[in-house]
């Protein structure tokens, strides 16, 4: 359990996708909630809709990386790069923040925790991404 969100993990997996060079500083968790029907016609299962992503941030891109429930890595990517996104925004709460962004006319709305338990690096990465990407691209 908790596997993807262990360091060690994620850069493993990162070499062994290709994808580019791992930075820790530069990695959140966040989920994005089941669509709204979903909530009203399946009340008691929509939380099995909700999609758990690792978001790695650098220069030239935003990528998605799919979580199963128990949070293993999966093969689902989406990459997209920076050029292409608008309206990028983090906005803080006490418990948990909103990332917002558009790209290809969808907008995206990141559920994104401030602390996690089984992931001390949740909270040091908020602000390191905040500095070097969302001011600098919103």
């Amino acid at each position: 359990m908790s596997n993807g969100l262990k360091l060690e993990n994620i850069k493993a997996y990162f070499e062994e996708h290709k994808l580019p060079k791992f930075d820790s500083s530069s990695i959140l968790y966040g989920s994005i909630d089941a669509k709204l029907w979903l909530k009203i016609v399946i009340t008691e299962f929509s939380g099995l809709f909700i999609k758990h992503l690792l978001i790695y941030f650098n220069a030239e891109k935003i990528i998605l990386i799919g979580l199963t429930l128990n949070t293993n890595l999966t093969d689902a990517i989406t990459v997209i790069p920076m050029t292409e996104v608008s309206e990028l925004s983090l906005k803080s709460g006490f418990i948990r923040g909103k990332l917002t962004f558009k790209f290809k006319q969808k907008e995206y709305l990141i559920k994104v925790p401030n602390f996690i338990l089984v992931a001390k690096w949740q909270k040091r990465n908020l602000k390191n991404i905040l500095q070097r990407y969302i001011i600098k691209y919103s």
